[in-house]
């Protein structure tokens, strides 16, 4: 699975010279989605996942650097603001899969 992401990911623009960031981000997101949905640390991942941890990565990566940061203003009037809320499509495809917690 963390082979198919990587060759996903890597198809989007400026991401290609990241390959070694983004086997982290993965591997990371895999672990995490792991906690999420209640299974063993080397237990493998169902398939339908994939997409769940293909986005985290993808926040992950979009994050990085800002950790910490809840909104910033610029100068020229424009605003951001991050949220470390999942989406609600990641949290749909969550449930799924989720066991109970023993």
């Amino acid at each position: 699975m963390e082979n198919e992401i990587l060759n996903s990911l890597l198809k989007r623009p400026g991401l290609d010279a990241q390959v070694e960031l983004l086997e982290d981000m993965i591997r990371d997101s895999m672990d995490e989605t792991r906690a999420l949905l209640n299974y063993e640390e080397e237990e493998p991942l169902p398939t339908g996942v994939a997409p769940i941890v293909k986005e985290l990565t993808l926040i992950r990566f979009n994050r990085d650097g800002t950790e910490g940061i809840q909104s910033e203003s610029q100068s020229s009037g424009g605003s951001t603001t991050y949220s470390d809320e999942l989406p609600d499509r990641i949290k749909r495809i969550l449930r799924k899969y989720r066991r109970l917690p023993r």
